[in-house]
This record gives structure tokens, C-alpha cells and sequence, in this order.
């Protein structure tokens, strides 16, 4: 198998894709987080920058349970899946939960959570269906092209709060992309264990 043919793989194609909205969503959280804390709370900016290892703590914790526990069970998929989706419903609880400083604090905690556990399980997904030197090469690809993503989520973001003078366009866009990319990687095709097999020994 050529380089050419690994990255041209549907579970390929389809991780990029799912990777792509995940740094969509991810970056324009990761690059709005200080304004939108500051917007909705009234906080001075100190305060926020407070907030800053308690949100983000949040992710570097989960980021180290959900990798040992990945690995423990040799799942990738949910563990890529679960934090998403935790991101996309804390989000969400924001439009129907009574809206307080300290629900907020705790919603940006949980998608601080959902935007970074999510990376050790994920990398570790092409070398589940590829040969080391073709995933090593499925992983620049991926990488380079969904790291589009973290231009075209902020941008948008960016736009859609310009535009209505409120977060809750861009707080929808983000849910969207954190449920599509969860919905991509749970339904990326599973390559054979003969299959994978087959490409080692051929190299």
C-alpha cells in the first residue's frame, strides 16, 4: 500500500472531517473563552484570567484519565466521543439551566474538559487500520488539513457574535461541530484485523 492509498482510506477521509469540526469548535472555544467569560459575568479581566487553570485544568485532567483509560481498554472511539459530547450538552445547558456566574464557570469547565480529553484516543486511531509509516503519514494529513478548522471556527464565531451582539449563534454553531465530529468518528469504518494484518506484512 502507497502512502496515497492509506490517506485516501474512507476511515481516513472520515476522521479528517471529523477532526475538523472538533478544532472548529474547539479553537473558536479555546479563542473566545476569555471575552465571552468576561461578557457574561462582568468580571474584570483579572478575574477572568483566574478562570483560565480552572477551565483548562479541567481538560489536562481529562485528557490523562481518558488516555490511560483508552489504552486500558483499547477503545478509541468513545473515549474520542465522550468528552465531545459532554462539551456539546454542558453547552447546551447553558440555554436551559437558570444562568448563573457559577453555572457558567462550571458549563466552560466541562467543554475545557471535552475540548482536549478527547486528543490521546484520537491519535491513536490510525494505527488501529494502518501500518506505522502509512499512520504516521495518515497523521500529518489529518492534522494539516483539519487544522483548517481552527481558522473557519473562530472566524465564524466571530462573525455570528458580531452580527447579533450575542453568543448564543456561535454557542449552537459550537454544539454542532462538537456533535457532528462525534457522529463521524463513532461511524468511521472499522478496518479488519486480517486486513490490517495483511498491510504490516506487506510493507
Amino acid at each position: 500500500m502507497t502512502v496515497w492509498q492509506a490517506l485516501l482510506r474512507p476511515a481516513v477521509l472520515i476522521l479528517t472531517a471529523g477532526l475538523f469540526f472538533t478544532y472548529s469548535g474547539g479553537y473558536a472555544f479555546w479563542f473566545f473563552e476569555p471575552t465571552m467569560l468576561q461578557r457574561l459575568t462582568g468580571w474584570s479581566v483579572q478575574r477572568v484570567g483566574w478562570m483560565g487553570p480552572v477551565i483548562f485544568g479541567a481538560g489536562l485532567l481529562g485528557m490523562l484519565l481518558f488516555g490511560w483509560s483508552s489504552d486500558r481498554l483499547g477503545e478509541r472511539r468513545w473515549h474520542f466521543a465522550i468528552p465531545q459530547l459532554t462539551a456539546a450538552l454542558a453547552l447546551g445547558a447553558w440555554f436551559v439551566l437558570p444562568q448563573s456566574n457559577v453555572m457558567l464557570v462550571l458549563i466552560f469547565a466541562l467543554i475545557g474538559f471535552g475540548t482536549i480529553a478527547y486528543l490521546p484516543s484520537f491519535w491513536a486511531l490510525p494505527s488501529t487500520f494502518l501500518s506505522a509509516s502509512a499512520a504516521a503519514a495518515a497523521v500529518g494529513f489529518i492534522n494539516c488539513i483539519a487544522s483548517i478548522g481552527g481558522l473557519v471556527g473562530p472566524k465564524i464565531i466571530g462573525v455570528l457574535s458580531e452580527r447579533t451582539g450575542s453568543f448564543n449563534s456561535g454557542f449552537i454553531c459550537m454544539i454542532a461541530c462538537w456533535i457532528i465530529a462525534s457522529v463521524l468518528v463513532l461511524l468511521c469504518p472499522r478496518e479488519s484485523t486480517s486486513n490490517v494484518g495483511v498491510q504490516q506484512s506487506g510493507h
